[in-house]
């Protein structure tokens, strides 16, 4: 039987636990309580930091299950070279999850930015700021509204657009000098781009590409778009805007270039990439780049995959996704791209602390019983992002605390069910956008 071993604690890695463990043995690593309930740990006893290089032992235990394959949730640890000390250790080991260098698609706004000129890729206009003097002569070149991010990672904190120079120029000094993200690094400024959004999922097997699906989610913290960037209050699938054309393009002139590029380029690859879109006045364009999958999007886009998860991600650590072109749910769009069209939608709600982002909560026993199966209904799915478990009882142990999500035939009923079960575990200190999926 396949085993998977799932790295990371959040939401995101509860998804991957539980829909992975429908067809498949799942052990977990750095996980939560709320994921070693359906993954036992391989880091028992240990204190394992995601964003360190592994200790001997903590590596050793990583690799405990031999034949397993270790997929990656955050970026963190990838960031920081895990899988290459996993190729380095066992260099036939499975894993789901780019290098330390290809991981600079994420990990450097800017190298991913070059990146993109570099093999054709549309993307928006932008310069590398390393000095607050840099920002002044840069503003010259664009229009406000200022978009400004952090080169590096920033915990999803490292976008900010501004109207008015005057807090565009305190942001950029606040990531040069360090004081913002805990380390000094260079900022972007970049053309503003208006237009709808959306995120694309492929699972990439060194070779191939396979499209699993599409979603649209929210930042902003309250409904209606009000209110600071977070983390991510939900998500949906399909996006209903897209159309068969629409599709065709983003094929053949952003996906298309990408996989190009990174066989060009020599980049190995196995593991997931996000590719971040925006539909504008001048066609589609490419905001970013995660080489993991999205949180939210993941736990709603999951859902609609259910068993095939579990055969896709093996095919894609063996370097083997070719093989699933005779699949009659996947269409081959173009030489080592493939594409998987869910005859499912599914809808994502984020229950978070009342004063998410501005703090968290922690210790309150949630009113809920929110992990046995039996207390959804079907097609109904609670994932833990930020809890704890003590003596039985489940807490609150963050910002984001749960998500909440429901799979339907069609977008507007998952909506009505996620929202039904969501209220069942909102409470006075917890809150929830209201809009999530409503058109």
């Amino acid at each position: 039987m396949t085993e998977f071993v799932i790295v990371g604690r959040g939401g995101r890695e509860h998804a991957l636990a539980e829909i992975l463990g429908q067809a498949a043995a799942v052990f977990s690593f750095a996980g939560s309580d709320a994921i070693r309930h359906v993954a036992p740990p391989l880091d028992e006893g240990m204190t394992v930091a995601l964003d360190r290089e592994l200790g001997d032992a903590a590596l050793s235990a990583l690799l405990s299950r031999p034949g397993s394959i270790i997929v990656f949730g955050p970026e963190q640890p990838m960031a920081v070279g895990w899988v290459d000390q996993i190729r380095i250790a066992e260099p036939d080991r499975l894993v789901l999850g780019p290098s330390q260098f290809a991981a600079q698609l994420e990990t450097s706004k800017w190298w991913a930015k070059e990146f993109m000129v570099r093999n054709g890729v549309p993307t928006g206009a932008a310069e590398r700021i390393k000095s607050v003097d840099d920002f002044e002569r840069f503003t010259l070149q664009f229009e406000p509204p200022y978009v400004i991010k952090a080169d590096g990672l920033a915990a999803g904190k490292g976008v900010a657009i501004f109207d008015q120079v005057g807090p565009a120029r305190a942001f950029v000094d606040g990531i040069v000098s360090g004081d913002l993200f805990g380390r000094p690094q260079p900022a972007l400024i970049e053309e503003f781009l208006a237009g709808p959004e959306l995120s694309v999922f492929l699972l990439l097997d060194g070779d191939s590409a396979l499209q699993m699906g599409m979603a649209r989610d929210y930042k902003r913290a309250f409904d209606d778009d009000q209110g600071p960037n977070t983390g991510g209050m939900g998500s949906f699938t399909p996006v209903p805007d897209i159309s068969a054309d629409d599709q065709r393009v983003i094929d053949q002139r952003i996906l298309r270039p990408i996989l190009d590029g990174l066989r060009r380029e020599q980049l190995f690859y196995r593991g997931f990439l996000y590719v971040g879109l925006i539909r504008t006045e001048r066609g589609f364009r490419v905001l970013e780049f995660n080489v993991r999958m999205g949180d939210p999007e993941t736990q709603a886009l999951l859902p609609t995959l259910g068993m095939r998860a579990a055969v896709w991600f093996e095919h894609a650590a063996c370097g083997e996704l070719n093989q699933l072109a005779d699949d009659m749910d996947i269409e081959a769009v173009a030489p080592n791209l493939y594409r998987f069209v869910s005859a499912q939608a599914a809808v994502c709600v984020v229950v978070a602390a009342e004063s998410y982002p501005q703090a968290s909560l922690q210790g309150e026993r949630l009113s809920a019983d929110v992990v046995p199966p039996a207390c959804r209904p079907a097609g109904g799915y609670i994932f833990h992002a930020g809890t704890r478990c003590c003596d039985g009882d489940w807490y609150a142990d963050g910002g984001r605390i749960l998500n909440v999500v429901a799979t339907a035939d069609r977008l507007d009923l998952a909506r009505q069910q996620c929202y039904i079960l969501a209220q069942e575990v909102v409470d006075l200190k917890l809150r929830m956008r209201r809009d999530i999926a409503a058109f």
